[in-house]
């Protein structure tokens, strides 16, 4: 039985080791494959930063294209409504109901447009710190990157952790570009939005991306005015 039960155990340990050395080679052929694997091409690179009057162009922009059909709708939902409330307190001036109903509908019109308003006040209020740092961007023939470059002092922090690049690929995510003649405003499922300003920027890298966008993302892309 003793034989036996040690040969067992030998047969399980060849069994494990073999395991092991499968494992490691394995590992050792990825580690290989990614090492040869060459690095994306990009189009173009280049660093740039982002004013903050920039940033409230730019959302201002993204709000008329948006968020103000929104709002414009319900605006006349509820002038409509307000305006057939005032026929009835001309007609009656004593029901004092219409005259309620009439001022929620119009206090509802001007709160959407003051809540439009108020959010673009305070996103730049809390963009404002964030003036001065830099990023780089980087054009591939399907994706882009976006990354944060650390200042030396952040750098020296102990605590300091790099932030993650972001990577867009054209084919993963919604995705819409706005250009005007100051920049281009890109913009990821209609909540993140980038600024990429022409004055960071050559007239070559200008009309590449302009290309690259127009004929990947087609309707998606859209020239605006400056207003």
């Amino acid at each position: 039985m003793d034989n036996n039960e040690n040969k067992n155990q030998e047969t399980e340990l060849e069994e494990v080791k073999a395991e092991e050395e499968t494992v490691e080679e394995t590992a050792e052929n990825a580690t290989e494959t990614e090492e040869k694997q060459p690095e994306k091409e990009p189009v173009l690179s280049f660093e740039y930063d982002v004013k903050n009057e920039e940033e409230e162009r730019a959302f201002i922009a993204f709000q008329r294209k948006f968020v103000y059909a929104h709002n414009w709708k319900i605006t006349a939902a509820f002038g409509v409504v307000a305006a057939l409330f005032i026929v009835s307190i001309v007609r009656n001036p004593s029901g004092y109901l219409n005259w309620v109903l009439a001022f929620i509908c119009l206090a509802i019109i001007v709160l959407t447009w003051y809540n439009t308003r108020r959010i673009r006040k305070y996103l730049m209020q809390a963009l404002k710190p964030l003036e001065d740092d830099k990023y780089v961007f980087t054009l591939y023939d399907d994706s882009f990157k976006i990354e944060t470059l650390p200042t030396e002092e952040e750098k020296q922090e102990e605590d300091f952790t790099p932030v993650p690049p972001r990577i867009v690929g054209f084919e993963d995510i919604s995705l819409n570009v706005l250009e005007n003649d100051e920049m281009f405003i890109i913009i990821l499922k209609k909540e993140t939005i980038y600024v990429l300003a022409k004055r960071v920027m050559n007239e070559q890298q200008q009309q590449t991306l302009r290309k690259t966008f127009s004929e990947l993302l087609d309707s998606d892309y859209e020239m605006i005015d400056n207003k």
